[in-house]
């Protein structure tokens, strides 16, 4: 296949710039390099490209910065973000800001040419997201704020030598046999150790460090609590009071902030609560009721959480335990903001996600899950789902993730 297209890879690491050209050179591509996102601009500012593939973080301005002006300047131009750094959350922002694909590194020869190729051919399509929405997300890379001038101002320039491309000091530790009293059993220093000049004989009796094993025990021991005693900002009342509303087994299954501790597939023999059904009538879209948030989560405790920190926030919060009654109530009403748990019985990929978009295409949809993938974040970024929460989330960040999609949807 001969290819006449010109593309631009920005990264500032020299290396992957060659690789990429390399790669892409050998299916007859133009290859322009650039090693920071001003010195793409300019290039832009003087010759056009078909598609530009930049790394997501670079010091001075990162990739999601890149992309949202050259987007701006350059609406037509084709984009494909990568980094070694990946993130649901840069990886829906991504999508959200124009981009066509997201790569994380390492990524094969193959993977690179097809997403090249499926960007160039149209395969893959941009999103459509209203301007106020691309200026609202947020792309400050918190891991690179400052450049090095600055971080030697505050700090020492050991400090800024000691940085790696996060901004997290690189530590050099010594290896384990050059370590004094070094217990390769434990994999740590011992006392016992340094008394008797070698691993202990109930260690090597058993193969294992009796320390650490008490240690285990002890941690272990540590975590049972009383449900009884349960009190937090989010669950501020006693165990009795709590019963009497929701029943025994709900505060049974609960932490210090009101979230199901148990395992995922234990979650969901719980019991459900029954469900409310609507009056079973078709009713125009435009004559909705016009209602604040839905909330679809097949998990009884994780769903009752949301509400109950929403409803707190003076939200008025709908709840849906099945795919059935999902599609009855955005059936039935209108919703400024949906809260979709991406795995439900009878779910088929992310058909609930589909059917919710086709039927409200204005409402604002986060995704919630305890299943988070860069695959997912890409694909339901690209259906139109504006942000992605991974469970266990905080009280915090599921109240920060509501105020911040309810702004957008006033």
């Amino acid at each position: 296949m001969e290819h006449t297209a010109k593309i631009m890879v920005v990264d500032d690491e020299m290396d992957i710039c060659l690789n990429v050209e390399k790669i892409l050179v050998k299916n007859n591509y133009e290859v322009v390099k650039a090693q920071s996102a001003k010195e793409a601009l300019e290039k832009m500012a003087k010759e056009s490209f078909s598609l530009i593939i930049s790394d997501v973080i670079m010091p001075e301005m990162n990739g999601l910065e890149l992309l949202k002006l050259a987007k701006k300047e350059w609406p037509l131009v084709k984009a494909v973000m990568m980094t070694a750094y990946a993130s649901t959350d840069t990886a829906m922002n991504a999508i959200r800001l124009g981009a066509l694909d997201y790569l994380p590194k390492p990524f094969t020869p193959d993977e690179l040419r097809t997403t090249v190729d499926k960007a160039l051919s149209g395969e893959l399509i941009e999103i459509p997201t209203k301007i106020e929405e691309r200026e609202a997300i947020e792309i400050i890379d918190v891991d690179m704020p400052f450049d090095r001038a600055e971080v030697v101002k505050y700090t020492s320039d050991d400090y800024a030598n000691s940085l790696t491309r996060s901004n997290i000091p690189e530590v050099k530790i010594a290896p384990p046999e050059t370590i004094e009293n070094y217990c390769s059993l434990g994999d740590m220093t011992c006392d016992i150790y340094k008394k008797l000049g070698t691993t202990c004989k109930g260690g090597i009796k058993k193969n294992e460090c009796p320390q650490k094993k008490a240690k285990k025990k002890k941690s272990k021991a540590s975590k049972q609590f009383d449900a009884k005693k349960l009190i937090g900002i989010d669950q501020p009342f006693d165990y009795e009071e709590v019963v009497a509303v929701t029943g025994a087994e709900y505060v049974k299954y609960m932490d210090r902030d009101g979230f199901a501790f148990l395992p995922y597939e234990e979650l969901k023999k719980l019991p459900v609560p029954p469900i409310q059904k609507e009056p079973d009538q078709k009713t125009n879209i435009d004559d909705l009721p016009f209602m604040d948030i839905l909330a679809i989560d097949d998990e009884v405790a994780v769903n009752n959480n949301i509400r109950k920190i929403l409803t707190k926030k003076g939200h008025h919060v709908e709840q849906a335990f099945t795919k059935d009654e999902a599609m009855e109530k955005i059936n039935l009403h209108s919703y400024k903001l949906i809260l979709l748990d991406l795995r439900i019985p009878g779910v088929k990929e992310l058909e609930l996600l589909k059917a919710i978009m086709e039927t409200q295409p204005d409402a604002r949809v986060i995704i919630i899950t305890g299943y988070a993938s860069i695959e997912t974040a890409v694909e339901t970024a690209r259906i139109g789902a504006i942000d992605y929460l991974s469970k266990p989330f905080t009280p915090d960040e599921i109240r920060n993730v509501t105020d911040k999609a309810l702004r957008l949807a006033a």
